[in-house]
Formats: structure tokens, C-alpha cells, sequence
């Protein structure tokens, strides 16, 4: 004739058994969620520092732009110029042209700016400029 202490240490369902394995499958495994959360964060976030982590491709600058039109008849040519400084030493500006009044666009100009911090050219006015004038304004760098 068995013991009790025989049958219960052979009974998965007496006193705690399965509940015991799953609990502790399931703390594990909260216990490695965290963890994991904790190094994915830790390598996508800003640095602890307060600095953020550079981004591949971004560049600092600062850029200027100046617009004159010059208008024959009906139709008009910009001249743009501009001056870009920064930490790289080649830029791509995109500058666009609107009239002043109704803010539509009536130009644009990419310019490509190697080991030079100036840059200039024209462009067509694609539509008659207005009373009020024209507007530059960047658009892109990159």
C-alpha cells in the first residue's frame, strides 16, 4: 500500500503542479520582454548624455536666397542668388519662385553647390508676375 507522501509527489494536479510550471514559464518570459524592450530602446533612443544620436545624411547649414525678376511683355526671367555654409561641402538647394500677391508658384530652380558657398543662375517665370512681386523661398536641401 503506497504512502501519501508517494501519491502526492506523483500527482501533477495535487498541490500546486502545473500552475507552479506555467507561472514560472510566464514570469520568464516577461522577465525577457523587458530585457529586449529595455536594449532596443537603448539602441534606437537619444544618447543618455542629452545629445542625439547623428543621423546618417543630415547636414547642418545655413542658406540665403535673393530673387529680382526681370520682366519683358508678358513674360519674365528670375535671377537667382544665394550663399550656403555648412558642415558638408556639397549641397542640392531647391529655391522656388512665387508671386507675392497670390503665393502662386511661377519658378523653381535646383542648384547643385560643390566646394563653393555661393550659387546662382535664372529661370523662366512660367507666368506673368503679378503688381506685388515675386517671393524666393528654399524648398529642399539635401
Amino acid at each position: 500500500m503506497p504512502t501519501h507522501e508517494w501519491t502526492l509527489a506523483q500527482d501533477p494536479h495535487g498541490r500546486g503542479g502545473r500552475r507552479r510550471s506555467t507561472r514560472a514559464l510566464i514570469i520568464a518570459t516577461i522577465i525577457l520582454s523587458v530585457t529586449g524592450l529595455i536594449v532596443v530602446l537603448g539602441l534606437l533612443g537619444p544618447a543618455r548624455s542629452g545629445e542625439e544620436t547623428p543621423r546618417l545624411g543630415a547636414k547642418s547649414y545655413d542658406v540665403q536666397v535673393d530673387c529680382q525678376v526681370n520682366t519683358a511683355g508678358g513674360t519674365g526671367t528670375v535671377t537667382i542668388s544665394g550663399t550656403i555654409k555648412g558642415d558638408s561641402s556639397r549641397f542640392k538647394v531647391t529655391v522656388e519662385v512665387l508671386d507675392a500677391a497670390t503665393k502662386e508658384r511661377i519658378g523653381q530652380r535646383t542648384f547643385d553647390v560643390r566646394d563653393t558657398t555661393t550659387f546662382s543662375g535664372t529661370t523662366a517665370a512660367q507666368a506673368p508676375v503679378g503688381p506685388a512681386g515675386i517671393e524666393c523661398r528654399i524648398t529642399k536641401v539635401v
